[in-house]
């Protein structure tokens, strides 16, 4: 600013420089003329009127759960690590992800969860070497938090829902839902996008029985048997939603190639999961 440090009050050598709180809050803009501590005086009355967060520490609870609140209970915080859980995301690309979410909110969370803890930068290794975020190791241990809550919503009076869902988010959904799986599953390929993303880029995810377990990640399959490609909300209406497989490949919104009844054995396995006890029941008896 072109300030010179031994003088208390020396004018400002520029025309003109603006004074912010570096959180995009307050600012203070001085005029040619003005002084440095007579800037930093409006710059401490500004600041000292804006709210203080207070969190539930602050507040003298001991609850961890209240806690853990401070971390992740703002809004959009979640969303953002539920997009993050499975890989690095870009910038650009984590806010396409958030539907709502502005610039300006998104990298205020992103240097919460930074803070805390949850979320790291990193660097892609493309060739342009691009700045990405990530959740930490302590952060995708909030993939069991999130399946949690959706299986709470899930049981309540209403448990529909409206919109789309992206391709992480539906992998996340599946691995929460993952029912017991046959050991003789063989590997699947799913190739996810999001119809609600301009020019929308295909996301790769691989399943398999490990043990009994279906196991399902990121990433492109080696050798599978059969592939999946289509819209991340289609595929969550095939498993979830009661759209048979059969449909969705006439109308186009699902192509399968290879082996399709190992798709059918997927579809199957979740369907019979989220059947009530009472039907569950009646079909094992043949009622």
């Amino acid at each position: 600013m072109g300030l010179l440090p031994d003088e208390e009050n020396v004018p400002l050598a520029k025309p003109g420089f603006a004074v912010d709180d570096g959180r995009g809050g307050a600012r203070v803009d001085a005029l040619h003329g003005g002084t440095l501590n007579i800037v930093l005086a409006r710059v401490k009355r500004v600041t000292s009127r804006l709210p203080v967060k207070r969190t539930y520490a602050h507040l003298g609870d001991a609850c961890r759960a209240a806690n853990a609140l401070d971390l992740v209970g703002d809004r959009w915080a979640l969303i953002v690590v539920r997009e993050l859980i499975l890989g690095p995301r870009r910038f650009a690309d984590l806010q396409e992800a958030v539907r709502g979410i502005t610039p300006a909110v998104l990298a205020d969370r992103l240097r919460s969860l930074q803070q805390a803890g949850i979320v790291e930068q990193v660097t892609l290794t493309d060739l342009a070497r691009t700045r990405a975020y990530a959740a930490t190791e302590w952060g995708r241990g909030l993939e069991s938090v999130l399946g949690s809550l959706g299986r709470w919503y899930s049981a309540g009076p209403d448990p529909s829902t409206h919109g789309g869902m992206t391709p992480d988010a539906m992998i996340l959904a599946m691995r929460a839902m993952a029912p017991p799986a046959p050991v003789d599953l063989p590997p699947i390929a799913l190739r996810l996008y999001d119809a609600r993303r301009p020019d929308p880029p295909m996301r790769d995810y691989h399943l398999a029985a490990v043990g009994r377990v279906l196991d399902i990640q990121p990433g492109v399959a080696v050798n599978p048997v059969a592939t999946v490609t289509t819209e991340s909300t289609v595929w969550s209406e095939v498993l979830f939603g009661g759209l048979s497989l059969a449909d969705a490949e006439r109308d186009g919104a699902v192509r399968v190639e290879g082996d399709r009844d190992a798709i059918e054995r997927v579809v199957r396995l979740y369907a019979e999961a989220s059947e009530p006890d009472s039907a569950r029941a009646d079909r094992v008896s043949g009622g």
